[in-house]
């Protein structure tokens, strides 16, 4: 339902967008027809995955660094999701997805911040930035992976683990989607490309 939303939602700012964006908005709009079907085949068989309580609105936000520790805030979930939604158990990969989007987030806001300042000439900056960003999720992935070892909790074959991960990127980027439409349409471009990335990804491996 959200994704149909998000759909109208892009169709109805397509015309009032910037000229970076309507390519992007375009391109999502053409994976519509698919959209649902394709979310849908992402996700293993039932019994492949164990769902649990979990955070539900994972980010960097969320995480207070005092010392040599992390303290990890704000347990009542997404705060536009009803109540029941937020405590409905999910698999991990929920939030793990959570954290991936908010390095991304990051990345942009940082060269938003950066070009206040200088241009960034022949784009080395947005290049390093994505180059940090690919680096701190390839690490994240892998210091989860190597803690949570090989339960239901994270599925053992790679296949199946990407797919359920991809799933919640999707969904998280849907969101954020539906949220910069409402409230940040200049932020539009970051879930947009960060959806566009796993869908181009998904048609790459089919």
């Amino acid at each position: 339902m959200r994704a149909a939303r998000v759909i109208d939602g892009l169709k109805q700012r397509r015309d009032a967008a910037k000229d970076h964006e309507r390519p992007l908005i375009d391109e999502m709009l053409a994976h519509a027809p698919t959209l649902q079907r394709r979310l849908g085949a992402l996700l293993p068989e039932p019994e492949q995955i164990l769902n649990i309580r979990h955070h539900g609105d994972f980010h960097l936000g969320q995480m207070l660094i005092a010392k040599d520790d992390i303290f990890i805030i704000d347990f009542e979930g997404e705060p536009r999701r009803s109540l029941d939604e937020r405590r409905r158990k999910a698999p991990a990969a929920r939030d793990v997805a959570g954290l991936i989007r908010s390095i991304d987030y990051s990345t942009t806001a940082a060269l938003e911040r950066a070009l206040k300042v200088a241009p960034d000439e022949h784009g080395k900056l947005g290049a390093a930035l994505n180059n940090w960003r690919d680096r701190a999720t390839g690490t994240f992935l892998g210091a989860y992976g190597e803690t949570i070892g090989q339960n239901r909790l994270w599925p053992a074959d790679p296949a199946t683990a990407g797919g359920l991960l991809n799933f919640f990127l999707l969904e998280k980027a849907i969101y954020e989607i539906e949220y910069e439409l409402a409230h940040r349409p200049d932020w539009l471009r970051v879930p947009l490309t960060g959806a566009l990335r796993i869908l181009s990804q998904q048609m790459e491996a089919s």
